[in-house]
């Protein structure tokens, strides 16, 4: 049932996306945090966060909600020097995080500093 709701989460957005998009190709591919569904169980829901090698990002909790905004930030650039991910927003309330640091992954684990907040994910 969880793996029908996060198709449908990351299908849906692509299917009703407004406009053309205007984001130049990126290809991070070679990082193996990109093309992973991620998962973090909180007290009140799990979460679903995955960062897209061609630059395109999704972050839902299992409600179907977004987590943090993420609905109004579609895509993101990576700096592989300060691991630092910049979410790209069409827009920002003061209390959106746009950049989340990596402060560690590996092949099952993600690590993320949320401005302070560290969350921990593993892969689903």
């Amino acid at each position: 049932m969880k793996k029908i709701i996060i198709i449908l989460l990351l299908v849906i957005p692509v299917l009703t996306g407004c406009g053309v998009s205007k984001q130049k190709k990126v290809d991070y591919s070679e990082y193996s945090f990109s093309d992973t569904h991620w998962t973090r169980e909180t007290e009140y829901d799990t979460e679903y966060i995955t960062f897209y090698s061609d630059g395109f990002f999704s972050y839902y909790c299992a409600c179907g909600n977004p987590v943090n905004d993420s609905d109004l930030c579609e895509t993101y650039s990576y700096n592989d020097e300060t691991k630092e991910i910049q979410l790209e927003c069409y827009e920002a309330p003061d209390e959106t995080i746009t950049t989340i640091k990596i402060v560690s992954y590996d092949e099952n684990n993600l690590v993320l500093d949320f401005n302070g907040e560290i969350r921990k994910f593993i892969r689903e």
